[in-house]
């Protein structure tokens, strides 16, 4: 039954009455903060009659309470925010995801957390996005954010409060009455034809397994985590296949760890090249005498890229390795992720169709894989129209 208790003004006379209803006990027994809600009394009223009015409130506001039909909109964004993020790791959501989720919370939370869901407003966020655009806001560079980053912040905020206004505890998504800073899009890095060939001879100096590596990265276009993850019962040589469906993680709290691919359309098979099938024969039989070599202290990890004693890489291992080769040989700057942008750019100057590079590089939308790379597709498709031109109205000399 809910609890009725009166309100008093410096005169003694009842001026409103506070109803709480019980909410029950956490999972530890801890009781939950009980529903509220105020109760203003008719100042032409006799007490008795204000009782009675707010007894009949009471009732409905019990029976609304139990219904569901009461939006608990006075926690704060922060605690609000703490539940999501729960709910969030209850149903699924990746490691790597949620605890990108928290990092941007530890900027969000001081600017707005302490303000209730019900009582937050545009002019709230946009302060957070102003904020956020100071300088010694980057803890890398001790500058200031970029619009990317701030955009990245406003999504998250985006999503907490769709949530909320999923739950009917606030009538709409206050952040999509914000202005959040306009991205300016990157065009992808990749090589020049002059430096593939380059990278290719420097390879001939590299060890069989950084050479694989390398190779893989350029020909496959997969992912950093996508190529450690790999596992040899993955590796079809006979029909010059790989399948990419386990990804190679590492986080402070969970050291390395197996995850799925970035989405559901990222788990793919990706035909090789016979050449590449070739270099993997000759990388395999290299991994089987390290392996008989170093039998004692062998971990049976399976996987196709290991350390000297057969347990999995690091992720960032790859990513120093390629930077201090290009050092070592006056190359550009070298990433994993510029192996990507460099296949999907060849593919496109080679009139492959988005929907076949989509599908390579495991793009959840081929929408996704134009708009990276709708600059090359661009460049790509003025050059079909110089063939055409060449071919239907230039005359031979």
């Amino acid at each position: 039954m809910a609890n009725i208790q009166a309100r008093k003004n410096k005169d003694g006379k009842i001026i409103s009455y506070s109803i709480r209803v019980h909410k029950g006990t956490d999972t530890t027994g801890k009781q939950l903060k009980p529903y509220t809600m105020t109760f203003k009394v008719d100042p032409n009223w006799t007490e008795i009659k204000g009782r009675k009015e707010a007894e009949k409130q009471a009732i409905l506001f019990e029976k609304q309470c139990k219904t569901g039909l009461v939006a608990d909109n006075r926690q704060t964004f922060k605690v609000y925010a703490g539940y999501v993020m729960e709910l969030k790791e209850r149903t699924g959501v990746k490691h790597s995801t949620l605890r990108r989720y928290k990092s941007l919370l530890k900027r969000i939370t001081p600017s707005i957390g302490h303000i209730k869901l019900c009582d937050l407003k545009p002019q709230h966020i946009n302060k957070l996005y102003e904020e956020l655009s100071a300088d010694n806001m980057n803890i890398k560079t001790g500058g200031k954010l970029s619009n990317k980053s701030i955009v990245e912040h406003h999504r998250l905020i985006s999503t907490i409060l769709a949530q909320a206004e999923k739950e009917m505890l606030i009538p709409y998504n206050v952040a999509s009455r914000t202005t959040p800073p306009k991205v300016e899009k990157v065009e992808p890095n990749y090589f020049q034809i002059e430096d593939i060939e380059k990278i290719k001879n420097c390879l001939e100096e590299e060890h069989i397994k950084w050479k694989t590596i390398t190779y893989l990265l350029l020909t496959t276009g997969v992912r950093r985590g996508e190529l450690l993850g790999l596992k040899w019962d993955k590796i079809d040589l006979k029909n010059n296949q790989i399948t990419i469906d386990n990804n190679l993680l590492y986080s402070p709290e969970k050291g390395l760890y197996e995850s799925s691919p970035k989405t559901s359309t990222s788990i793919r098979v990706i035909a090789i090249p016979q050449e590449i099938t070739k270099l993997l024969k000759e990388y395999k039989q290299w991994y089987l005498q390290q392996k008989l070599l170093n039998s004692s202290r062998w971990k049976n990890s399976n996987f196709l890229f290991v350390k000297d004693d057969g347990s999995p890489m690091h992720p960032d291992s790859v990513t120093d390795w390629l930077s201090k080769f290009a050092n070592r040989h006056n190359l550009p700057h070298i990433n994993p992720h510029a192996f990507r942008h460099t296949m999907a750019s060849i593919l496109y100057f080679n009139n492959v169709d988005s929907i076949t590079i989509s599908k390579r590089l495991g793009h959840s939308k081929v929408s996704t894989t134009s708009d990276i790379y709708a600059h090359i597709i661009k460049q790509a498709d003025s050059g079909a129209s110089e063939k055409i031109a060449d071919v239907l109205l230039r005359s031979a000399n």
